[in-house]
C-alpha cells in the first residue's frame, strides 16, 4: 500500500471519531483534545489529542501515533486489519496485502525526488519574494545554498518532468502532484532532507499565514538534518524546520524532529551521543516534550531554556544579537552543568 493511500485512510478517518467510537471521552483543551487514556489506568486525562497532526500521545504511559496505530492498540489488531477496518472492510480500492516500505525509495522515486528538488532550488535562487522571505527568518543565502532550499512556482513540476519522462503517476503519490496537475506545494519555501546528497523527503513552508504553515509529501517523516548529528558527541535537537536552518546557520551539529513527539525507535542514535542539547519551543507541548526526552535521554541530555518572551529558536535569531544571546545560554547552561557535577562528587 503507498503512503498516499495510507495518508487517504488517515483523512478519511480523524482521530477524535474514531477514539470516540472507541468509547474515549475527550474533551477540548484550546486547539487539543484531552482524555483519559484506554491503555492504562489513571484518575486524571493524560492522553492528548492533536488534530493538527492527526496523532495522539499520552504522558502516562507513552503511547503515541496515528489513528492506524490507535486502532492496533484498541482493538490488538496488525496493521492490515487495523487498515482493513479503517476501510470499513472493503479496502476502499487499495491493496491489502502490500505493506509500505517507509524507508525504500526506488530509482525512479529518488530521480523524481531529485528532478523537483533541483527545479524548486533553481526557482528559489531567481525568486525574489521567497528569497526577501528567507531574509526574513534570518536565512542566509549561503544556507539555503548549502541545504538546498527550493520555491515551487506551483507550474512548473509536471512539464519539467514530462521532458525528463518521469512517472507524473508516481509524482502525485509522493505528494508533488494533484491530478489535475497543480503542485501541493505551491508558493511555499520547500526544505529537502538530503542523505549522501540525494533528495529523500522535503517539506513546504507557506509563505502567507492563510494556509497551512507546513506541508510535507506523503513519504515517511525523517530527522531533518540526521547526517550533521551522525556519529557526533555533543548534537542538539530541535523543533521546527526554520529552528534547524537557524542552527545550520550558527554552525551546529543539529537536527529537528519536525513536531514534539517522535517514536522512540527514530531517536535512536541519540543513544550514541555523550551530550544532547534539547531547544524546543517555548510553550507547553515544546516544553512538556523536552522534558519527556530528557528523562528518556537521562543524564546525556539537557534542556536549554529560551528567554521567556522569545518563541523558538528561529526567532531568537530574528532578535538583536540573538547569536551572541545563544551562545551565552549555551556556556551559562555548561557551566552550570560543572558546578553540579562538581557537587555531586563532593
Amino acid at each position: 500500500m503507498a503512503s498516499l493511500e495510507i495518508d487517504l485512510i488517515k483523512r478519511d478517518n480523524p482521530l477524535e471519531r474514531v477514539m470516540t467510537e472507541h468509547g474515549v471521552k475527550l474533551q477540548r483543551r484550546g486547539g487539543r483534545f484531552v482524555a483519559r487514556c484506554p491503555f492504562h489506568d489513571e484518575q486524571h486525562p493524560s492522553l492528548v489529542v492533536y488534530p493538527d497532526t492527526r496523532s495522539f500521545y499520552c504522558f502516562g504511559c507513552r503511547a503515541s501515533g496515528d489513528v492506524i496505530d490507535f486502532v492496533r492498540r484498541a482493538d490488538s489488531v496488525d496493521f492490515k486489519e487495523a487498515i482493513r477496518r479503517l476501510s470499513n472492510g472493503n479496502g476502499n480500492g487499495f491493496e491489502q496485502n502490500a505493506l509500505p516500505q517507509p524507508a525504500r525509495l526506488t530509482i525512479d522515486d529518488q530521480l523524481i525526488l531529485a528532478a523537483a528538488s533541483n527545479l524548486y532550488h533553481e526557482a528559489l535562487l531567481r525568486t525574489e519574494p521567497a528569497l526577501e522571505y528567507l531574509d526574513w527568518r534570518g536565512i542566509p543565502r549561503a544556507v539555503a545554498r548549502r541545504c538546498r532550499l527550493g520555491f515551487s512556482d506551483g507550474r512548473s513540476l509536471r512539464p519539467f518532468l514530462q521532458r525528463h519522462r518521469l512517472s507524473l503517476r508516481r509524482a502525485g503519490q509522493l505528494g508533488l502532484l494533484r491530478p489535475d496537475g497543480s503542485e501541493p506545494l505551491a508558493g511555499r519555501v520547500v526544505i529537502p532532507e538530503l542523505r549522501d546528497g540525494q533528495c529523500i523527503w522535503m517539506v513546504g513552508r507557506a509563505l502567507d499565514g492563510r494556509r497551512l504553515k507546513y506541508l510535507g509529501l506523503s513519504l515517511p517523516k525523517p530527522i531533518l538534518g540526521y547526517e550533521r548529528v551522525r556519529g557526533q558527541r555533543r548534537l542538539f535537537v530541535t523543533e521546527g524546520a526554520f529552528d534547524y536552518l537557524t542552527g545550520v546557520a550558527w554552525n551546529l551539529p543539529i537536527c529537528a524532529l519536525l513536531g514534539t513527539h517522535v517514536r522512540a525507535e527514530r531517536l535512536a542514535f541519540l543513544q550514541r551521543a555523550h551530550r544532547v542539547v534539547l531547544v524546543f519551543d517555548n510553550d507547553e507541548p515544546g516544553q512538556t516534550a523536552a522534558e519527556e526526552l530528557a528523562g528518556t535521554l537521562g543524564h546525556r541530555a539537557c534542556i536549554l531554556a529560551l528567554p521567556a518572551d522569545v518563541k523558538d529558536l528561529n526567532e531568537l535569531a530574528g532578535r538583536p544579537g540573538g547569536s551572541d544571546a545563544f551562545f551565552r545560554l549555551l556556556r551559562e547552561m555548561g557551566n552550570a552543568s560543572k558546578e553540579d557535577g562538581h557537587a555531586s562528587s563532593q
